[in-house]
């Protein structure tokens, strides 16, 4: 099955080098927009199974494309959003993680983390191929796709941790000794990392702002 990205930057070499990196799986599909109001304009007509977006664009930034897809009334369900940005402050990353961003991305970046980051999110292994095994990217896109709250348990025999979500939204992650966007990078690092959800009822509403 295709699967379908979007990405709102605008800068035409990162719609180039972003297709270069992810076209090399025969089921990924980029579509490109160059700010957030045509991308926005476009999510309300067709269904996407991911959005990549820039903070700092033209006509609608990131951050307001969005805030007016978390308020659409379309009948297509908002897919995990990526925010790839040179912005690298680590308030801003963890703002956008906590209100409900799958990933945060800082530019430039290699092809190995887009790749992970983009098909893990996509259930696909780094060469493209469906995954035969779960990735924490994965975990993430399906915690934010389907507003779950509850907890990710991570381990992997030397270092354990967890990722706390409500309603979608990462509220507190740490791993080990680590907090926060270093307890998250640390945690993809591992290649024999075990994950496990436990659900919990509790639900905020909380948005960009």
């Amino acid at each position: 099955m295709v699967r379908k990205v979007m990405c709102a930057d605008d800068d035409e070499h990162i719609h180039l080098f972003l297709r270069a990196v992810l076209e090399i799986s025969p089921v990924v599909m980029m579509k490109s927009f160059y700010n957030g109001k045509d991308a926005y304009e476009e999510f309300q007509k067709v269904d996407y199974d991911l959005i990549i977006t820039d903070l700092s664009m033209p006509e609608m930034t990131g951050l307001d494309f969005m805030r007016a897809l978390s308020q659409s009334k379309t009948k297509f369900k908002i897919p995990p959003v990526v925010v790839m940005s040179s912005m690298s402050d680590s308030s801003l990353i963890m703002k956008c993680l906590n209100a409900g961003v799958a990933d945060y991305i800082i530019k430039p970046a290699e092809p190995s983390r887009i790749r992970s980051t983009v098909f893990g999110l996509l259930r696909l292994d780094n060469t493209g191929k469906p995954l035969s095994h779960r990735t924490l990217s994965s975990f993430m896109g399906e915690m934010t796709l389907t507003k779950a709250s509850g907890k990710l348990l991570l381990t992997d025999g030397d270092a354990a941790g967890e990722m706390v979500y409500e309603d979608g939204k990462l509220k507190q992650i740490r791993f080990g000794a680590m907090n926060g966007l270093e307890a998250l990078e640390e945690a993809k690092k591992s290649k024999f990392l075990q994950i496990s959800f436990v659900a919990s009822d509790a639900a905020t509403g909380v948005q960009i702002t």
